[in-house]
Order: structure tokens, then sequence, then C-alpha cells
């Protein structure tokens, strides 16, 4: 007799916070609510929110949390919830427990590499946004993630 594989994933909830009204339009939105959820960290956290196509909040999810300065993350953690979520866009944020929120050359190369498997996907990065608890920073504002026409 084959057997069949059966596989039971566990989700659980450690913050919770609503998400019903907020829209993330702009990336001083995008950074209050980061901070709000990372920026006191102590560590270097990275989250993804998955927006439909109005900007509304499909899903918030922590896909990594690393050290003190460095966090590692590839684009399958990036991409996986946000296709099966059906999202069409996304944004990405991580904080910087040092406070300065200047992107390393690791956080430009990897903002890059996001970019290009989204381009891939047909999922739309509009944004990586670096927080500190006071302070972000926005690659978007300061025009290296370049915008769907």
């Amino acid at each position: 007799m084959d057997y069949i594989p059966f596989i039971k994933l566990k989700q659980e909830v450690v913050h919770e916070t609503s998400i019903e009204s907020k829209k993330l339009t702009s990336a001083i939105t995008v950074a209050n609510y980061a901070q709000e959820l990372i920026g006191n960290c102590d560590r270097e956290t990275v989250i993804v929110f998955g927006l439909g196509t109005k900007s509304d909040i499909n899903f918030i999810s922590t896909v990594s949390v690393g050290s003190l300065n460095t966090s590692i993350v590839h684009p399958r953690e990036i991409f996986k919830a946000s296709i099966a979520s059906n999202c069409a866009r996304l944004i990405i944020a991580h904080n910087h427990p040092s406070g300065d929120i200047s992107p390393s050359d690791a956080d430009h190369n990897f903002t890059r590499r996001i970019c290009e498997a989204g381009e891939l996907l047909g999922i739309e990065v509009l944004d990586h946004v670096i927080v500190s608890p006071t302070e972000y920073y926005s690659f978007a504002e300061y025009g290296h993630i370049k915008r769907e026409a």
C-alpha cells in the first residue's frame, strides 16, 4: 500500500495589529507602520507588506530575524507569501538597530536583486524602507527603485 505524505503547517500569531484600514500610500506611511512593528528591535528584522492593487494590505510577514547588523534573506522568502496571497505589489522594510539608517552596499545589492526577481514574477516592488525608532530611508524616494508606468 502506498502512503501519501500529509503535511500539516502550524502558524502562530506573535504580534497582532489591525490592518483592516491601513493603506500604504507613501514612504512616510510605510516608515511609521514599520517603526511601530520593528523600529525598536535589537536585531535586524526584515518584514514584507503584501499589497493589493489599491495599496490595501493583504498581509504582513516577518521573513528574517538576523543579528545586530545583518540579516540573511533570499528572494524566495520575500515572494513566498506574496504569490500565495495574489499580491500585485510589495514593500520591504527592515530596521537598523544601530540607529544609522544609511543603506549599506549589501542593502543596495539586496534591493536590486529583489526588484529583478519581482520583474520576473510580475510583482512590483514599490519600496524598500530602512527604519530606526525615529528616522527612515526610502530607496524609492532616493530613486533607487524604478517605478512601473
